[in-house]
């Protein structure tokens, strides 16, 4: 199409100059030849000149319309030439222009494809925003009740472990009573062994008593003072043989009660052992179950700040969602805008045809016809209608190239969003799966922790039970002991009238040495008596008071068991009564691992719906990264047609004008 125009232009306008040059030239040898002539032939006549003159103007007006006719009708055909690549040049831009609809075509497809996926990002997006806000939520209230059972779970151990500290130390000092109280039972037997000391006296006194009777007898009047002594002291041994008796008889009940009160006092140390033991695996439960639930608070936590980081990368996504939504609505909308317009440019196009079909008649009706003046104007004005058609439709190639440019960067904006929705895919993906793998462990822990705290409540309930049956069992031992000091406190009682006893005796003694002394030879023999009775009755004083040194000792031993026995039981009873609130810890400490339970399963089911949202939106990116690649290879496509479409538009207006100014040259010339 570059020939058509400039080679006719050019040849036109030279054709004109060489013609007034040689129009020039031809007048100036005319003018000679008349000079000549007319110096040579001087002896013609005027008239003859004139007739000369007029040939010549006849001729020269022949040959100057022979010149115009050749010039016109070798403009005719130029313009005939310049029509048929006009021709060819609109039928490319026709091509082109279809090549254009079918860019717009793919461009509107790519678009609406890309636009559907957005709206399906946009939607999974809203899906996995929600879906993180509510694990955050869930992990966040799981984190509070993982917190709230780390407390209660510390607590009750140390509760549990105040407990046993408490228990044990009353299996040590109830296992030492024992040994003090079997002690007992040794010193019992000694008093025992003192006792029949007590007896044997008393029975010796006894006999005593009756020789001095004897004696009495024999000194007839002179005895009877005797005999009243003797009869005395003879009562006095049977008091303190009963009295002896009775010691004995305590004596086997103490020791009965000793054995009691020693085997309850070590079962139920050995008892306090076992619940310390129990207790000790309880502790070791209650540290087990703390250990599990601190990995749940740490995945818990982790699941917090990754879904906090989800909801960051999902915004991230659901903004690049909104871009590609935004860049595919203006791309199908510059589409549109461009199909329309290359639908009016097409039909442009046509009537640049039409134009130029009947400027081609019109160049070739130019060669034949006489009336050239007419022909030319007709000429002109086609050609300036033709020119205004082809600048409508170069307008409309310049709104197709802003449309397509518009396209491009719709098309590099979806890429570059793809891309960022890709990479925020990616993080949400990881995050997700992350966030699975710790809800599943959680999972895993708290139902350990659970299957852990149903054990470890019935192990406490019966630990509670065992210590307070220990504790009650301590105090009825301790009940024991106190029956046995009241034991104590009647052989001191009775000890108290041995004693008695052996000062009567004594006394009795003295005044029976008294009346032998003033009987005289009758009372030597009761004298003798006398004095035995007294030795004995020292004796028994004597052994009176190791019964009693020995009754104090074992007071105080009871008191020292009693008191023991007494503050271990109130001490264990106290802290099994404490302890019962571990119990209600442990509900509560249940129940928040139920609820904590309950939000890892919901968090490990929302990661699976969100994996599978994830997917699905990998492959809307996916979609959307392939209709921007189509878009921008149709915009690429499109605007190289566009381009190649806008170059021949000018080269169409410059033919037009060039078709215009011979027409004008035509018309304007003689």
């Amino acid at each position: 199409m570059s020939k058509l125009a400039v080679p006719a232009s050019h040849e036109l306008h030279h054709s004109n100059q060489t013609e007034h040059k040689v129009e020039s030239k031809m007048g100036k040898v005319l003018s000679l030849h008349s000079t000549d002539h007319k110096v040579d032939v001087k002896h013609q006549s005027s008239l003859d000149m004139a007739e000369q003159r007029r040939q010549a103007k006849e001729k020269a007006e022949k040959r100057t319309q022979s010149r115009t006719l050749a010039m016109r009708q070798q403009a005719a055909e130029r313009i005939a030439s310049a029509t048929e690549e006009l021709a060819s040049g609109v039928a490319e831009a026709n091509a082109a222009a279809d090549q254009l609809s079918q860019a717009m075509a793919s461009i509107s497809a790519g678009a609406a494809q890309a636009s559907s996926a957005a709206q399906e990002s946009q939607s999974v997006a809203q899906s996995l925003l929600k879906g993180a806000e509510a694990n955050s939520a869930a992990a966040s209230q799981s984190l509070t009740k993982v917190n709230n059972i780390i407390t209660l779970v510390r607590t009750t151990a140390g509760d549990i472990d105040k407990l046993i500290s408490v228990v044990g130390v009353a299996s040590e000092r109830n296992v030492e009573s024992a040994k003090m109280i079997s002690e007992l039972e040794v010193q019992a037997n000694e008093i025992g062994n003192v006792v029949k000391a007590v007896a044997g006296i008393a029975d010796q006194t006894n006999l005593l008593a009756l020789n001095a009777a004897i004696e009495a007898a024999r000194a007839g009047e002179h005895g009877r003072g005797f005999a009243v002594v003797a009869d005395e002291v003879r009562n006095l041994a049977e008091v303190a043989e009963k009295s002896a008796r009775d010691i004995s008889e305590l004596i086997v009940n103490i020791q009965k009660d000793v054995n009691m009160v020693a085997k309850d006092t070590e079962k139920s140390g050995v008892t306090a052992k076992e619940e310390v033991e129990k207790g000790k695996i309880i502790t070791k439960q209650l540290i087990q179950i703390e250990s599990e639930i601190k990995s749940v608070q740490e995945g818990t936590a982790i699941i917090n700040d990754r879904s906090t980081e989800m909801s960051a990368a999902v915004n991230q996504f659901k903004k690049g969602a909104e871009i590609i939504a935004s860049a595919a609505e203006e791309s199908s909308s510059a589409a549109r805008e461009a199909t329309a317009t290359t639908g009016e440019q097409k039909k442009a196009l046509k009537d640049i045809e039409s134009a130029t079909d009947e400027i081609a008649q019109m160049a070739e009706d130019l060669k034949h016809n006489t009336n050239s003046e007419k022909s030319s104007e007709a000429l002109a004005s086609a050609a300036e209608e033709l020119s205004a058609t082809i600048q409508q439709a170069n307008a409309s190639a310049q709104q197709i190239m802003a449309a397509i440019g518009q396209i491009a960067k719709g098309a590099e904006q979806q890429g570059n969003a793809t891309q960022e929705s890709s990479a925020a895919l990616k993080q949400i993906e990881k995050n997700t799966l992350d966030i699975g793998d710790k809800s599943k462990i959680s999972l895993e822990k708290v139902n350990t922790c659970q299957k852990l705290l149903v054990e470890n409540k019935k192990a406490v309930d019966l630990l509670i039970d065992g210590v307070s049956k220990a504790a009650q069992s301590s105090k009825e031992s301790g009940q024991n002991v106190t029956n046995l000091q009241q034991r104590i406190r009647q052989i001191d009682k009775i000890v108290d009238a041995i004693t008695n006893t052996a000062t009567k005796t004594d006394m009795l003694a003295i005044n029976g040495g008294i009346e032998a002394a003033r009987a005289g030879d009758f009372g030597k023999g009761f004298a003798v008596v006398a004095g035995d009775i007294r030795s004995l009755a020292t004796d028994s004083a004597t052994n009176a008071e190791k019964i009693k040194d020995m009754v104090r000792n074992i007071q105080d031993k009871i008191h020292i068991v009693s008191k023991d026995i007494f503050e271990v039981g109130e001490a264990a009873q106290r802290e099994a009564q404490n302890a019962k609130k571990s119990t209600d810890s442990l509900n509560q400490i249940e129940a928040d691992a139920s609820e904590v339970q309950k939000g890892v399963l919901s968090i490990q089911n929302a990661s699976q719906e969100a994996v599978t949202a994830v997917q699905q939106a990998q492959k809307g990116v996916e979609q959307i990264s392939s209709a921007a690649q189509q878009s921008s290879s149709a915009a690429q496509e499109a605007s190289s047609s566009a381009e190649q479409q806008g170059k021949g538009m000018q080269e169409l207006a410059k033919a037009v004008e060039d078709i215009a100014a011979l027409a004008d040259e035509i018309q304007n010339k003689p």
